[in-house]
């Protein structure tokens, strides 16, 4: 890009809960048409996916052609997801396989101009049999270095999503967009999620989730989310896990700006969720990053758990009497109070500089994150031989504001959530 050139605007793609008004809200907005696709799928299909079907709308695909016919009409592309972490072997069973294949027809029908997968087979599968469509890869993939680059070059895929890890290591970014500045592959990382820093959950999560999107299975209904459960917990417990979290913020997009124009590679965008949440969230999150500002509470525009957010919630009301005599229903009944987060306040606008750390020398693939479980060591402190990094906490402690009283009582819920079931009750086992 030359210097008499326009300078480089960020590219998004963001979540869409399907409601119309998203689509013409986003038009209204976006003159630069920064938004270039949207992503979605139905509540529940033959392949599943990365959300629980009880918190996604209920639609039809009719109503999915009509959606994506209304995103062709803003210039907007559609992204249809194909993405659990674990398919259940539906891709390679005969008879799931040929519906699998007709339903792929269908997306590819009705205009569908993305679809995302995280199995190397569907990616080799639809490139062969439906060449229309273009291929994303998803977070479940696990990319995080150059080879895994390579390898989903030689499937097919192109666009690839990078792990969180990604998010902040410049160096490795660099050198990602110089390996794949000669191809027509694009990479992507996700801005706004807030999982907590090379969390140990995330497969055991992915797959639960999975299931509990897929047709035929019981955990659709009701799906108990533990890992959720404990990455809220690790979040509220040690503040500091918020800040260490890989988000970027809507001002720090200029960074990764600059790297496209440095590597002179531009095949490069930033993917905002949550596809769960309210048309107001989504705009809110979508004038954020056009605009590359935000004045106000960081959590609210990131995927926090916030009940308040979600635009469609069928977990309790309607599935409860189905599994009377199944789980002990009591216990089920205080999981709904793991949404009732506490008021927590992360000025956004005091994160200036914070970014500025990993820009000039990431570090957090060779030390302890000190808001994992060392926060009592200083800052780089050598512990048993291992480097302990305080750097989040130290931020924390600046720019986060929690009502003590409300997290204490949260905490103290929340635990027991947790404690039924390590010892099973919430199933209904008697110790």
């Amino acid at each position: 890009m030359s210097e008499k050139q326009e300078k480089y605007r960020m590219k998004y793609s963001i979540g869409s809960n399907f409601d119309p008004n998203l689509i013409h809200e986003i038009a209204r907005i976006d003159e630069h048409n920064a938004i270039a696709t949207v992503f979605a799928k139905l509540r529940s299909d033959i392949v599943g996916g990365g959300r629980q079907s009880s918190i996604l709308p209920n639609i039809s695909l009719n109503q999915v052609k009509k959606y994506v016919e209304l995103c062709h009409d803003n210039k907007i592309q559609f992204n249809y997801l194909l993405n659990p972490m674990c398919l259940g072997n539906k891709d390679l069973e005969a008879s799931a396989h040929k519906k699998l294949l007709r339903y792929i027809d269908q997306l590819a029908n009705i205009g569908v101009d993305y679809v995302t997968v995280n199995s190397p087979y569907l990616c080799e599968l639809i490139k062969k049999r439906f060449p229309t469509l273009k291929i994303s890869i998803g977070i479940y993939a696990g990319i995080f270095n150059i080879q895994h680059i390579k390898y989903w070059e030689e499937f097919g895929a192109d666009e690839l999503t990078l792990q969180h890890s990604v998010n902040r290591n410049f160096n490795l970014l660099e050198k990602m967009l110089m390996y794949t500045k000669k191809s027509n592959i694009s990479l992507r990382l996700i801005a706004n999620n807030i999982c907590i820093h090379e969390c140990p959950y995330q497969t055991s999560h992915g797959t639960g989730i999975a299931h509990a999107s897929q047709k035929g299975q019981s955990t659709k209904k009701l799906y108990l989310d533990y890992y959720l459960a404990k990455c809220t917990y690790s979040k509220v417990s040690k503040l500091e896990n918020f800040i260490a979290s890989d988000w970027i913020r809507p001002e720090d997009v200029k960074y990764y700006e600059e790297l496209c124009e440095k590597t002179g590679n531009y095949n490069f965008s930033i993917k905002l969720v949550d596809r769960t949440r309210t048309t107001d969230f989504l705009t809110r999150v979508a004038k954020a990053y056009i605009n590359q500002e935000y004045n106000g509470n960081l959590l609210d525009i990131t995927a926090w758990q916030n009940i308040k957010e979600i635009a469609n919630v069928h977990i309790f009301e309607s599935v409860l009497e189905s599994f009377t005599g199944r789980y002990n229903m009591k216990e089920v009944a205080k999981f709904d109070e793991l949404f009732k987060v506490p008021s927590i306040y992360i000025d956004n606008k005091k994160l200036d500089g914070f970014i500025n750390k990993f820009t000039n020398n990431y570090e957090c693939d060779s030390t302890v994150c000190g808001a994992i479980g060392c926060s009592n060591s200083k800052d780089n402190e050598s512990v048993d031989g291992t480097v302990v990094c305080n750097y989040c906490k130290q931020w924390a402690d600046k720019v986060i504001n929690i009502n003590e009283d409300d997290s204490t009582v949260w905490k103290q819920n929340t635990e027991k959530i947790l404690d039924s079931f390590k010892t099973s009750s919430i199933f209904g086992v008697k110790l």
